[in-house]
């Protein structure tokens, strides 16, 4: 019987973070404003990933946060600002050892192969399948969580600020037009 010792060697990964960001503009005109956020989002590497009439939702490079803020406030009023930020340094770390001891464990595996007798293959194929599936899937969520990392998520709601309507109070010398109230038609375009 051969007892197998595997040694662990520590991963150290720098701090990696989920961030997310959430804004409240008030706008005159909304539509505008979300059209240039998101030519803005998307000459900065950033995408959308939800857009309806008062509210839309990005994904952007983190380096990019600071450029598009500035942005942002020239586009409108920011009447709420939320921000939130989770760790994941653990969670890598945890799915970079997985796969570091599914990799050992393949290797040796492997070295089974070389001696193994000739009935014994098929099982050893299975767990070598079995192996490769369970480290694909792990390297999936590793990579998942560098993604979400690099890319902050943004949401932008939106309220709408009425334009004053200015009147105008001087009557016309043409009675017909005062009885009509042009003033208020137009006031609506």
């Amino acid at each position: 019987m051969r007892i197998m010792i595997l040694v662990m060697a520590q991963i150290i990964f720098a701090q990696v973070t989920e961030q997310s960001f959430s804004f409240s503009v008030r706008t005159a005109n909304v539509d505008s404003v979300f059209q240039k956020v998101i030519q803005v989002a998307e000459s900065k590497g950033g995408y959308f990933t939800n857009y309806n009439n008062h509210s839309i939702s990005l994904r952007m490079p983190v380096s990019e946060l600071h450029e598009f803020q500035k942005t942002l406030e020239g586009l409108g009023e920011i009447v709420n600002r939320n921000f939130s930020s989770t760790d994941k340094t653990a969670d890598l770390e945890r799915l970079a050892l997985q796969i570091q001891s599914r990799q050992k464990l393949m290797d040796s595996y492997f070295e089974l192969v070389k001696h193994a007798p000739f009935d014994e293959l098929q099982v050893v194929q299975r767990e070598l399948v079995s192996l490769n599936t369970q480290i694909e899937n792990l390297q999936g969520q590793k990579q998942g969580i560098e993604r979400r990392a690099a890319l902050a998520s943004i949401t932008i709601s939106t309220t709408y600020i009425a334009m004053p309507i200015v009147r105008n109070s001087t009557h016309s010398p043409f009675t017909w037009i005062n009885r009509t109230d042009l003033h208020s038609i137009t006031g609506d375009f």
